[in-house]
């Protein structure tokens, strides 16, 4: 289970990143509402957070995209993504 929102987001990211590189895409935008995630993954130096196992696992998905651009948006354009978080916190396991 997830020890906060934000690495649940950051879960979450790297479940869709592998969705879409499942689907063929190579071009790909990803959104969050949370600046701590897009921060993190946007960040080109030595994250210490909790984020930065999976931040690792999503820049080692990036070199099997052509493009991919990371973006905030605020809560209100993103409501899926943050029930999703809010859900996956509940649970032990991954899960679609």
């Amino acid at each position: 289970m997830a020890r906060s929102v934000a690495l649940a987001e950051v879960i979450v990211g790297l479940h869709r990143l592998q969705f879409t590189m499942d689907m063929g895409f190579s071009n790909v935008i990803l959104e969050s509402d949370s600046r701590t995630v897009i921060k993190n993954i946007k960040a080109k130096g030595e994250d210490n957070s909790e984020l930065r196992p999976i931040t690792w696992d999503v820049h080692n998905m990036l070199k099997g995209f052509t493009s991919c651009h990371f973006e905030f948006v605020a809560r209100e354009g993103n409501v899926a993504t943050h029930a999703m978080a809010s859900e996956g916190m509940k649970h032990s396991v991954d899960f679609f």
